[in-house]
């Protein structure tokens, strides 16, 4: 009886000193998105906001992109703090549709993901929340907004 109740305890004793699992989050959150074209020089600007609540002393950070619309952004783009690759998996991005993917440069963490965005300019994506309006103003090919918190 003596064993039992000292094998009961230490079963007890050993799950009470074991660390308890950390739950990481799984979700990158954009706010702030939105891309233009401009005519004139054929210019796109990208601009967004991102937090990563597994790194929170990195985050929320800006993200800015310029390049030529038409064209692939610079291949090593980065967000701000320098610790988020921008990319675009598909090549250079049609704002109506594209698949942007945000990569951790370092951590303990890894970070790597991906979403296609759809303006719903195809008739794909009903009820879409990224937005994009043609000519909005004569300088302005394009402008797209997500409405909203972007999760993935």
């Amino acid at each position: 009886m003596k064993s039992v109740i000292a094998t009961i305890i230490l079963a007890a004793s050993s799950a009470f000193a074991a660390p308890a699992e950390i739950k990481r989050s799984t979700n990158l959150q954009i706010t702030d998105f939105w891309a233009i074209a401009s005519i004139p020089e054929s210019s796109a600007s990208m601009h967004f906001v991102l937090t990563d609540p597994n790194y929170p002393n990195d985050t929320p950070t800006n993200c800015n992109l310029i390049w030529t619309y038409g064209n692939s952004p610079k291949q090593n783009a980065r967000c701000n703090n320098e610790e988020y690759y921008i990319k675009f998996p598909q090549g250079a991005p049609d704002f109506n549709l594209f698949t942007l993917e945000l990569e951790r440069v370092n951590g303990s963490i890894p970070e790597d993901r991906q979403i296609l965005l759809s303006s719903n300019a195809n008739g794909g994506a009903p009820g879409t929340k990224w937005i994009c309006v043609n000519n909005p103003s004569a300088d302005i090919k394009i402008r797209c907004d997500y409405d909203g918190t972007l999760e993935f």
